[in-house]
């Protein structure tokens, strides 16, 4: 390390120089991130949930590439109404990559013409004044069309543009978006509903990006002025915050270049190293600052910050991409990508605070970055925690006491906590997004698909009356829960077509029970120009799609829905192979996934940095002593979660991935000091005074920095975001009375064994 702090002292313009030319050429791949959402991409290609979703595309389409647009009038019915209604999906099919507009001039009866079937549609243009009364009548009584396009009362329409699959992209869906927001601006006085999930997945990155520029342009003003306020210099304020920009511009650039993208997760590497970046500067330099306080040199002084803070600002980088890294063992996708690129991040971080800050300190000849004469709360902090460390002295058994019996009454929160999460669970609850998709819920139907794809296991097995009747007992099974509000399938084509072609025994028995039957209304079917049989069935009549539309219940009902559903099946369906899919189950699969990839990978962590600590200080009580500091936090936060009712979910579980990152950091800075101050030959009294003092004031200023960068998040228009930023910083409070009151007091009670802490080397 010496070599390497003569050669960075010695070579200051180079290193500089070196670091803007990666800078200039970082800026063109960093300036082609893009963003995406896509549920299916959070498995990995081969998980089992993502081939059950791919066996309903191969078969009938996806259930995600539609677009819902709704509104409500007194009476639809009227020939203004519905002319105007045509007009708008005339001039929407207009708009590049919409393969189909689905409305209630589309939709299509079923005739008896003499014996033969055919489709006619329900509104004719040229008979619309004579026919209204009639047209009303059978269109909100078909199956098809009531509950969907349409509902009872005739007083709520829906139509439904569906999105060319091959360009089913974020840039061509707000291509879309932003046309169709065109074309309904002409009707200011129609207060229309959008919804559906490629709208809401393209309305969710608009809005992210905006707030990943907003948050990151806020967050460094607001620590450029605490940073001021604390030095009062402009190197105080300009070299910190260079550190942390170029290592943003870097992992972005970084991400780009190895084909990542901004993803739901992805969006917060960027807050998250602007407070790590800023952390290790602030850590350096006030080792800086104590250096030239005590009489050194420039040179010196430098030489100092390096060899000293230099190793244990990599030992916390080190920890702090542990504890982001071993979400590589996840097997959700972006959680895998985000524990790679902020373990990369961190790195960087570290990297350009080695080499930038001694550097720059030495180009620029600062003798001091602290001013004396500047802000009063630097040493006010210095002098506040001088008395603190002799309230440790004192008090050290109550503290240890009191502290840990409050977190273990906190913690019995944990048994109250839920693993619960929706498809929209970002997004406000009163946001526009929200009250729009809720519109279609309350006067339609739900947007979120729940579908079924039922293999009978043998050709034409679909056209067994008892096979079809188990079918619609299985709809009506599930209507039966309240969050499902429809259901259809080839059982519903066929009670309505039995209808219209032999109204006599439909009377007596809403379903055809005769094979031959069943197979003659297919040829009927099969010879028309209606494509409706390819969205219920496959073309050898052996796989049968059923298509039920449920609320964003969330993941916790979904998938106690999905386990009474997967019963009835294991009980009714014997010898078929039925998969339950649907961008729904997506959503709830992934909830799941996600948090106990994050458990699993908290838990990998805390094994890894115990042994890392098991190596460095060879003594039990200091392994206990380092991770309880890091565990209190998260007990602290998951137990107020638990009480204050905050479900688990993927927002709010990788909080803790996050704070105990953060957490390990003042940890390892307080201890690498305290191992600094005893190798001096402090005895460990003087060692814990000294450390809680310079440490504990870095790590103070450091965690006001944390808290300025996570709570701007509170005002964030995602409830996830928010929630992210209250409990982040509730676990930064948590961790530095932790580090500065909870560490030294156990280090007065365990008494651990010191003299291989003096021994390891820096």
């Amino acid at each position: 390390m010496h070599r390497f702090a003569d050669f960075v002292i010695n070579n200051p313009i180079l290193i500089t120089f070196f670091i803007f030319i990666l800078v200039v050429l970082a800026i063109f791949p960093a300036s082609k991130i893009s963003t995406d959402f896509d549920l299916e991409n959070f498995y990995p290609k081969s998980d089992p949930t993502v081939q059950s979703y791919r066996l309903l595309e191969d078969e009938f389409g996806r259930d995600d590439n539609v677009i819902m647009v709704g509104y409500k009038r007194d009476s639809l019915f009227t020939v203004h109404q519905l002319r105007e209604l045509k007009a708008i999906i005339d001039s929407i099919k207009t708009i590049p990559n919409v393969a189909d507009v689905q409305s209630i001039w589309s939709a299509e009866e079923m005739i008896n013409n003499n014996g033969t079937l055919k489709f006619d549609s329900f509104l004719d243009v040229d008979s619309l004044e004579s026919n209204l009364k009639e047209a009303r009548s059978r269109i909100t009584s078909d199956s098809f069309t009531e509950g969907f396009l349409i509902n009872k009362e005739a007083n709520t329409t829906a139509f439904f543009l569906e999105i060319d699959e091959e360009n089913n992209t974020y840039a061509s869906r707000n291509d879309i978006i932003t046309e169709l927001n065109i074309i309904l601006a002409d009707y200011p006085n129609t207060d229309f509903k959008i919804t559906g999930i490629p709208y809401f997945r393209n309305q969710y990155v608009n809005i992210l990006n905006e707030e990943v520029i907003f948050y990151i342009s806020f967050s460094s003003v607001l620590i450029i002025l605490l940073l001021w306020y604390l030095y009062r210099s402009i190197s105080g304020i300009f070299i910190p915050m260079l550190i942390v920009w170029f290592t943003v511009l870097f992992t972005v650039a970084a991400i780009t270049l190895t084909g990542g993208y901004l993803e739901i997760m992805s969006s917060t590497i960027a807050p998250i190293l602007l407070c790590v970046g800023v952390a290790d500067s602030i850590h350096m330099i006030s080792k800086f600052d104590d250096a030239v306080q005590n009489g050194m040199k420039q040179r010196k002084a430098i030489l100092e910050m390096m060899l000293t803070l230099g190793s244990a600002t990599f030992l916390t980088s080190i920890t702090t991409a542990i504890g982001f890294g071993t979400l590589i063992t996840s097997s959700v996708v972006p959680m895998k990508r985000f524990g790679i690129y902020t373990a990369l991040g961190v790195l960087i971080a570290y990297t350009i605070t080695i080499l930038f800050l001694p550097a720059i300190l030495k180009i620029t000849n600062i003798k001091k970055v602290f001013k004396e004469n500047g802000g009063k709360l630097y040493p006010w902090i210095g002098d506040k925690l001088l008395s603190l460390s002799g309230f440790n002295k004192k008090h050290y058994r109550k503290i240890s006491y009191i502290t840990l019996g409050i977190s273990l009454l906190i913690a019995l929160g944990i048994f109250k906590l839920q693993v619960n999460g929706r498809v929209f669970d970002d997004v406000s609850r009163d946001s526009v997004l929200i009250q729009d998709s809720n519109f279609f819920s309350e006067n339609l139907a739900p947007a979120f698909p729940l579908e079924f794809v039922i293999d009978t296991n043998e050709p034409e097995g679909i056209t067994n009356p008892d096979f079809i009747q188990r079918i619609e007992d299985f709809q009506k099974y599930l209507l039966s829960f309240p969050e499902i509000q429809r259901a259809t399938s080839f059982s519903t084509l066929l009670k309505e077509l039995h209808e219209v072609m032999s109204p006599d025994e439909a009377s007596v028995s809403a379903l055809p029970n005769d094979q031959s039957l069943i197979a003659q209304y297919l040829l009927l079917l099969e010879i028309t120009d209606n494509s409706i049989l390819e969205n219920v069935t496959d073309f050898d009549y052996q796989k049968l799609r059923v298509a039920a539309q449920t609320e964003d219940a969330g993941s916790k009902r979904i998938n106690e829905i999905k386990g009474s559903v997967q019963s009835y099946i294991n009980e009714n369906f014997e010898n078929e192979t039925v998969t339950i899919t649907g961008s729904t189950i997506l959503s709830a699969n992934l909830v799941g996934k996600m948090v106990y990839s994050l458990a699993s990978s908290i838990g990998l962590a805390f094994i890894c940095i115990s042994i890392l600590m098991a190596f460095l200080f060879k003594d039990f009580k200091m392994v206990l002593i380092s991770l309880i500091p890091n565990i209190m936090p998260l007990v602290v936060v998951a137990g107020i979660m638990g009480f204050l009712g905050v479900d688990i979910k993927p927002s709010t579980a990788v909080i803790f991935t996050i704070a105990f990152g953060i957490a390990v950091d003042d940890t390892i800075h307080y201890l690498a000091r305290l191992r600094i101050e005893l190798k001096r030959g402090l005895n460990i009294e003087d060692a814990l005074e000294i450390t809680t003092q310079k440490t504990g004031r870095a790590i103070i200023i450091t965690s006001m920095i944390l808290l300025i960068g996570f709570g701007t998040l509170i005002t964030s228009e995602f409830t996830s975001t928010t929630l992210m930023g209250i409990l982040i910083s509730s676990t930064i409070f948590v961790a530095v009375i932790a580090d500065l009151v909870v560490l030294p007091s156990l280090f007065y009670w365990l008494k651990p064994t010191l003299k291989d802490v003096i021994k390891v080397q820096d």
